[in-house]
């Protein structure tokens, strides 16, 4: 099949392999990998496709913040999901991915990564990977979903923005050595595999407790910025929508979903 993605990029897969069963379209470089992905899963493209590329050059994150990453540095992929699931539940798939993100840095890397609520992995204290998802739905049903993500792998310090030095890092720096970005992707899809299994035989209980395993943001002061204002409270759970559940300052629990939390200085 000839993928080519929306905006009438001319990108075609530099190589395409099949690895632990998934299909993997590899690319050397496109605007984004959920783009390239997006236009597979309209085109018929299977569930658990992948699309990986070396670079991107409009990688993005949750609130259209710009994701970048030198060519070759970093784990840059999306994964077409087809889940008969309702729209209210997607992002319960970015709490399931950041579970096996996870748990794949610290297999291959032995550092102990935290999830962030709701797509941030941090090693440290600092950022090393962002998750976005994005889904196309009928009525009240999934049509695809698109699970991107962007690991910071072998980066350097002058490799990070200048405005990020403080507040991201990389596995390399973390670990003081190169980390193969190949065993991360063959550990992904096992995890993945693994945890994706468990979540649709055992629902939001599994999910709940993995998540739970591997966080740091519950039990945190965190703010929640809400357009001109802010709020802040103490992070206790989270939902079966997969929203974060959190005691304001008058006793009372509200469930956000999203909205944009961070940590509070004292707790990072």
């Amino acid at each position: 099949m000839n993928y080519r993605s929306v905006n009438e990029e001319t990108y075609l897969p530099h190589k395409h392999i099949s690895l632990l069963g998934k299909e993997i379209y590899l690319y050397r470089e496109v605007t984004s990998t959920n783009s390239i992905a997006k236009h597979m899963a309209k085109s018929g493209a299977g569930e658990g496709t992948i699309v990986m590329s070396r670079s991107q050059s409009s990688g993005r994150g949750r609130m259209q913040r710009h994701w970048s990453c030198p060519p070759g540095k970093g784990l840059l992929l999306s994964m077409i999901l087809k889940p008969e699931i309702s729209v209210q539940f997607v992002p319960q798939f970015t709490l399931l991915t950041a579970v096996v993100v996870a748990e794949t840095i610290n297999l291959v890397t032995g550092c102990a990564a935290g999830i962030k609520w709701p797509n941030d992995i941090y090693l440290n204290g600092k950022k090393v990977c962002g998750i976005l998802a994005e889904s196309s739905f009928s009525r009240a049903n999934i049509e695809y979903l698109i699970i991107g993500l962007g690991i910071n792998v072998n980066l350097d310090s002058h490799h990070l923005p200048p405005d990020c030095q403080e507040t991201s890092t990389s596995l390399s720096l973390e670990l003081g050595q190169y980390v193969s970005r190949i065993k991360l992707l063959k550990q992904f899809i096992i995890s993945w595999d693994e945890h994706i299994q468990g979540f649709l035989k055992a629902g939001h209980p599994y999910l709940r407790s993995k998540w739970i395993e591997n966080n740091v943001t519950l039990g945190k002061s965190v703010t929640v910025n809400k357009g001109n204002y802010s709020i802040n409270g103490l992070a206790l759970d989270i939902s079966e929508k997969g929203g974060l559940i959190v005691r304001l300052s008058d006793g009372s629990l509200q469930e956000y979903l999203a909205e944009d939390v961070s940590l509070r200085k004292s707790d990072k």
